[in-house]
This record gives C-alpha cells, sequence and structure tokens, in this order.
C-alpha cells in the first residue's frame, strides 16, 4: 500500500468529520453522506487542478435507475458517482431487486464510481477497472477525524476525473463504445415517457409534454402503431447513427448543439439532419446530460481509420451493434446482415436475367430498369448495384465511363427501411461509394427512405407542422414510388417474422374504402385449412409486395408488367403445407423461375453449413421472371439446383452457377405442387398421404414456449414465477398473452377426468 500525500489524509479525514456530523441527525443515510462526497471529491479535483462540476440527478421515485451525479470536468461529461447508503455493498454480484435493476442500466457507462463513503469501486463499460478501495478508522457514522483511505484512492479518484473517451479506429471498438450509450439512452427516453404520463395523471396537459408530443408526431409521420417501445428505440438509433454519419462529415461535435450538428449534416443526410434536430431540440436539462455523454464518445470516433481498406465494414457495422445493443431486437427484426458472397451472386444472376429473358443489355444500367430493395438494410444489395455497374462501365467503355454510369444509375436505384440505424448506414456506405467513384449524387439526394414498405401508399396524409414537413416529404415520395412508379427489379432478404398476422399492412388487409381486395389472397386457395396460417409471415408479405409490385400493379401500362422478383428468404413456400396458392400464384404469373436450396441439411442444419451462421430456418433464392406476353394458362418453367457443403463450398457452387448451365433441374409442372425436383421414378404417381388421409392438422400449437420444460422441477419453477408476479403488465409478459390467451380469460376444460 503507497503513501497517502497530506493534503489527501486532511481530506479524508475532513470528509470522516462531515459524514459523522450528518448521520447523526434524521433522514435517509445515504442523503447523508452525499454533499460530504461532494466536498471530498472537489478537494481531491481541485489539488489535482481538475475543476470537477457534480450535477446532482435529482434521483426521485420516478427515475430511480440514474446515478447520483453526473461530473463535468472543463464543461464536457466526464462521468457518473452512485451513492450507497453506508454499511451498504457495492459489489454487483450481491445486488437483489431495485439495486440490481439499477446497476444493470448503469452498467453501460464508460466511466461510473460507485461508493458506499467506506468502499469505493471504479468501472469503464460494465468492467471493474483496479481493485476495490476501501477505508479504515472504523464505520462512517461515527470514524471521523479517524477516517483514512489508502494511497491507492488517489489513483483512482485521478483516473476516474481524467477519463477521456479513446479514439475509436475499428469496428468492434466503435460498437462496444456506442451500443451501450444507445441501449441506455432508449431507457431514458422510456423513463421520460413513464414520467409525463404520470404528470397527465395528476393534472397537467398533454401538450406541456415534450416526449409524448414527439411520440404522436414519430407515429404520425412514420409508424403509426410504434408502441413506447418502439419509439423509444428508434429515438434511441436515430440520434445516435446521426452522430455517427456527422462524424463521417467529419463534422467536429466539440461544443456546438445537435441542432447545429443537424444543420451541418446538409442537403446529402438531410433526413437524419431534421431528424437529429426534431427529437433533441426540446429536451429537459437532466435528460440531456446522457445526450451530451454520447456526443463526447462518438466525438472520437476516427472514420477514415475505420474504414480504410475493408469492403465488410459497414456491412458488419450494424449487426454487430444490434447484436451488443439488443440480440432479442435483432432477432426480433430478422436483421441478419446477409454475406457479399451471396449479395454478389445474387445481383449477378438478376441481372443476368434482365440480360437473357428481358434483352436489357446493360442490365442494372439499362435507362428503362427502376430497382427496388424493400428491406434494404444497410443498403448492402444496392451497394453492390452500384459495383456491377461501375465493373460494367469500365471494362466496356473504360475508366471515364464510370462516374456517368453511376450518376444515372444512382437516379433508379430505390431503398426502403423501417428503422433509423440501418437506413443511416445504407446512406452513408450509398454515399461514400458514388463518390470515391467520381459520381455526382441525384439533384434530390439517394432515393433512400425510412419507411414501412407494407404501408398503403394511398392513404391521406396527416398534417403535421412545418418542422417535420421534411420527414413527411420524404414519405410522400417513398408512397408516390410504390403507388404508381413501374419497378423492374425488386431484390433483396426480406425479413423473416413467425405469427405476423396484423404486421402485413395493405398487403395482408386490403383497403376497404376503396374496395381493393388484400393483395395476399392470391396466395390462398380453396383447402389451405389450418396451414393457412403459414402465409402469416412477414417475409410472405414482403413476397407478395414485390410479385405485386413487379407483374401486377402496371398491368396496363406498356412493359408495365415484365421484370424480376430475387429473395433470399426461408424455404418453407417451397414445398409446406398452405403455400399452395402461393406457388399456383408464381406459376401462372411467371414465364420462368429458379430456385436454390442453400439448406438442404434440413431445419436446424450443422453451424458450420449455414449461410446465416445464426439463422436456424432452411433458406433458398428465389428468381421469378415475367417476360411480355406470359400466358397465364402456361405454367412457368422453374428450375432447381441444391448446393452442398459448407459454408465455403456453398458460395463457390453459387459463383460457379448459370442460368443455362449445368446443374439445373426443372421442378414438377402441377400447379400447386411443390417447387422441388421431378422424381425420375414414377413416384409420384402413387398416391400421396394426403389422398389417403385428405384430413390432418399441425397439433397443438401453445404459441409459447414456456410451457415445455426438460424437466418438472423447471416446469414448476416457471409456474410458481408466474404465480408470483404482482405487476399485470410483467405478469402478462411472462405468460406471453395473445389475442385469444388471456391471463383474465378463462378456457373450458378439456374433456375426459381430471384435466383442470
Amino acid at each position: 500500500m503507497s503513501d497517502v500525500q497530506g493534503w489527501l489524509r486532511d481530506a479524508v479525514s475532513a470528509f470522516g468529520v462531515a459524514c459523522a456530523e450528518q448521520l447523526a441527525g434524521p433522514g435517509e443515510k445515504e442523503a447523508a453522506i452525499r454533499m460530504p462526497l461532494v466536498g471530498l471529491l472537489g478537494a481531491v479535483g481541485s489539488k489535482l487542478q481538475v475543476k470537477a462540476v457534480f450535477h446532482d440527478e435529482v434521483r426521485d421515485t420516478e427515475r430511480q435507475v440514474r446515478p447520483d451525479y453526473g461530473v463535468r470536468v472543463g464543461g464536457a461529461i466526464t462521468g457518473y458517482v452512485e451513492v450507497k447508503a453506508p454499511g451498504r455493498g457495492i459489489d454487483p454480484a450481491g445486488l437483489r431487486g431495485h439495486d440490481l435493476r439499477q446497476w444493470e442500466r448503469q452498467k453501460d457507462l464508460p466511466n461510473l464510481l460507485y461508493t458506499n463513503g467506506t468502499q469505493w469501486r471504479l468501472y469503464r463499460d460494465c468492467e471493474p477497472v483496479g481493485e476495490p478501495v476501501t477505508f479504515t478508522g472504523g464505520p462512517l457514522g461515527t470514524a471521523g477525524r479517524l477516517l483514512a483511505a489508502p494511497g491507492e484512492f488517489e489513483a483512482l479518484i485521478t483516473d476516474f476525473l481524467r477519463w477521456e473517451p479513446a479514439p475509436i479506429t475499428s469496428v468492434g471498438a466503435l460498437v462496444r463504445a456506442v451500443a451501450p450509450l444507445t441501449r441506455l439512452l432508449r431507457g431514458e427516453v422510456l423513463d421520460q415517457l413513464d414520467i409525463e404520463r404520470r404528470k397527465i395523471k395528476a393534472g397537467e396537459t398533454e401538450d406541456e409534454q415534450p416526449f409524448l408530443g414527439l411520440a404522436r408526431d414519430w407515429r404520425a409521420l412514420l409508424f403509426p402503431t410504434a408502441t413506447d417501445a418502439v419509439f423509444a428505440d428508434g429515438y434511441a438509433q436515430t440520434v445516435t447513427f446521426a452522430l455517427l454519419l456527422a462524424r463521417t462529415e467529419n463534422i467536429d461535435l466539440t461544443g456546438i448543439s445537435l441542432h447545429s450538428v443537424g444543420q451541418r449534416l446538409g442537403h446529402e443526410h438531410s433526413l437524419m439532419g431534421k431528424a437529429l434536430q426534431l427529437l433533441t431540440d426540446d429536451v429537459a436539462a437532466d435528460f440531456k446530460v446522457i445526450l451530451d455523454l454520447l456526443v463526447r464518445v462518438v466525438g472520437a470516433v476516427a472514420w477514415d481509420r475505420i474504414r480504410k481498406g475493408k469492403r465488410d465494414t459497414y456491412l458488419q457495422l450494424y449487426e454487430h451493434f444490434l447484436e451488443l445493443y439488443d440480440p432479442k431486437l435483432r432477432q426480433k427484426s430478422g436483421s441478419y446482415y446477409t454475406p457479399h458472397e451471396i449479395v454478389d451472386e445474387m445481383v449477378r444472376l438478376a441481372e443476368d436475367v434482365l440480360v437473357t429473358r428481358l434483352g436489357k443489355k446493360v442490365g442494372f444500367a439499362d435507362p428503362t430498369v427502376l430497382t427496388v430493395d424493400p428491406a434494404m438494410g444497410t443498403g448492402t444489395y444496392l451497394h453492390t448495384i452500384i459495383e456491377r455497374v461501375a465493373e460494367r462501365a469500365r471494362a466496356n467503355d473504360g475508366p471515364g465511363a464510370v462516374p456517368g454510369a453511376i450518376t444515372a444509375v444512382a437516379e433508379r436505384l430505390v431503398g426502403f427501411e423501417i428503422q433509423m440505424g440501418p437506413y443511416a448506414v445504407a446512406e452513408l456506405r450509398t454515399t461514400d461509394l458514388v463518390r470515391d467513384t467520381g459520381a455526382v449524387l441525384p439533384p434530390t439526394g439517394m432515393r433512400l427512405f425510412v419507411t414501412d414498405t407494407l404501408d398503403d401508399p394511398r392513404a391521406a396524409e396527416t398534417q403535421l407542422a412545418s418542422t417535420l414537413e421534411l420527414i413527411a416529404s420524404s414519405r410522400r415520395k417513398a408512397n408516390k414510388i410504390k403507388a404508381n412508379e413501374i419497378v423492374t427489379v425488386v431484390i433483396g432478404n426480406p425479413p423473416y417474422l413467425e405469427n405476423a398476422a396484423g404486421h402485413g399492412g395493405w398487403i395482408e388487409k386490403g383497403i376497404r374504402s376503396q374496395g381493393i381486395a388484400p393483395p395476399l389472397n392470391d396466395f390462398r386457395t380453396d383447402g389451405d385449412g389450418v396451414y393457412v396460417q403459414n402465409l402469416k409471415n412477414l417475409y410472405v408479405y414482403f413476397w407478395r409486395w414485390a410479385t405485386w409490385k413487379v407483374f401486377d400493379a402496371n398491368r396496363d401500362a406498356t412493359d408495365g408488367d415484365v421484370g424480376v422478383v430475387c429473395f433470399i428468404s426461408t424455404a418453407g413456400y417451397l414445398s409446406g403445407p398452405g403455400f399452395k396458392g402461393m406457388r399456383e400464384y408464381l406459376r401462372r404469373t411467371c414465364s420462368e423461375g429458379w430456385v436454390i436450396d442453400l439448406t438442404p441439411e434440413g431445419q436446424t442444419p450443422p453451424v458450420p453449413t449455414r449461410v446465416f451462421q445464426g439463422v436456424r430456418q432452411t433458406l433458398a433464392i428465389g428468381i421469378f421472371v415475367r417476360k411480355p406476353g406470359t400466358s397465364a394458362e402456361t405454367p412457368a418453367v422453374i428450375h432447381h439446383r441444391t448446393l452442398h457443403g459448407k459454408r465455403n463450398a456453398k458460395f463457390a457452387a453459387l459463383s460457379a452457377s448459370n442460368l443455362d448451365g449445368d446443374g439445373w433441374r426443372e421442378t414438377r409442372m402441377g400447379w400447386q405442387t411443390s417447387l422441388t425436383p421431378a422424381p425420375v421414378t414414377d413416384w409420384d404417381q402413387w398416391p400421396a398421404m394426403d389422398d389417403m388421409f385428405p384430413w390432418s392438422t399441425p397439433g397443438v400449437a401453445t404459441n409459447r414456449t414456456w410451457t415445455y420444460a426438460p424437466s418438472k422441477e423447471i416446469l414448476r419453477l416457471r409456474w410458481s414465477i408466474l404465480l408470483s408476479e404482482l405487476v399485470h403488465e410483467a405478469k402478462a409478459a411472462l405468460f406471453k398473452e395473445t389475442r385469444d390467451s388471456k391471463l383474465n380469460k378463462v378456457k373450458s376444460a378439456l374433456p375426459g377426468i381430471d384435466t383442470h
């Protein structure tokens, strides 16, 4: 143990005296030591010539998870201090109840000091720094002048007060730095919404509540069904990625307001700039502390060093971010980036269809070809199309032709994305690539939009304040494309979500006011029975949107019903029950198709064989084209091939695949039969099981997995936890309420004895 300097010995002694005096009086012990603590830390800062200002976070009953103090040094947020009552443990491993919930939120802070007055511990990004420091001399309430600190205390406080965010020079460091703070910001927004709702119940007006107003406008602009949780997530991701965009433009975040940052994002990132201003212009002072911390951390991003020479930098950024920020959200949203080995070949094959089947000799560069990625994520497909057009122009006409070719194709690439985070990355990637080729961005910017692809494009526009006009205008432009523009290619990786009833927008429900039936009806057929629920998947809704947009939406226009749909998705539609109508639609509507089975191993294949490492479902690439003059009475010829082996072997086989090459087998020709190869034997001549047993059922579907358990003990424990939960919302979440099964809804007993 190192020696303690005299000034520090005196400061700790004075702290002991002040604490003893405060603890001798009435009131909470934790509150009693807070001011003496500020005095101690201030004295240390003064001696170290670090002028620290402590902001009391006013952690009242409405927001009990905040640390007690935010600390600023030189005007910049430096860290936080959490104070516990004397004698109370500060080791996270021993925390329970409220203290544990508080720690779960606070651990995301990059510089956090925990203390109960005698025990001290510094945490950085969830991890402890150094060893705990403990004062001696007796309990805080009685030690007085005898209270003493070891020499390590000076090093701990110095480390805390002089914290600076480290330069961020890699994707990994970037994600580790910003994902926890984004999660923390999301929690702050949820807290603020809850506080404002309580204020309304107490008699204040809704117009006086800024965040509830923001949430209302956000829903009106973009997502009418967004819950508070969805709004909070959108808020946090928008702010984070708008700041990251600013750093890509070399905007120095030091000493300027967030409003100014939004202005400086300029024309190329106007949507994100306006969203940043909208979300941060009217926030309470205490809420702004976390925003300031996020700004300071993002300000350390050295973007040129992050992206230098690494093609997959942007491709991996959002997936890695979401994995750390919220793995469950990633799983729920289906946000898995598509490996470029898959994207490259899908783009190549789709372009081959344009050239060989539709006569578009220059493929995506043809001036009549408009391409849409309806779930663009981080823009991988659009990025690859730009690269392919550049390669073709360079090979055919020389390097000087590249800028002109890219300038032209940029106006005919459209991306729709529902999440602000990946949208910002997509905008970053595409504008960056267009600039690198020397091309000129379209006069109105890249045609990338934050929108729900499945929303009704003809819905009446909500009247919004002038400050929101830019965002509202973006939505109108997206709807115009959805409703009116002729699209030649829809390509991408649609999201996957089972039991997605209610998420399909007008594709699922139609437009009653205009007498428009749900387009999804064209994927239905008599005899689907209980299996019709298989259509209630988000990827199916996207398949129907894409086929409607390319093949159906413009039948009366010249060449308006021809084009290509190219998706990688789960493979259930190829042979699964409930998809007979979809298969018949594809055969009647298209002239030709190609199916590439990527998962012959079946459900939950060995990880080394998966093209998406985290996806258990079977996957397939489906490419379907409609040529002029296609007859609904002639079934499309659909080719099939299967890729075997480990991941890299499948990538190599896909790269070697050509539309008219070897390795394809034609599928069955029946209207509703599976999109799998026809047998070379007489197998199909034998009666099917469905012919012999016409009634079938998928069995009991509980729609909740907690009722399954590997042992009786685990099931009893889950049941006990459910019964003991007193908060209704929490109990409903544990129970996993559905439309038909609720906590207050009684089910009839099964027939028989002892079935209650």
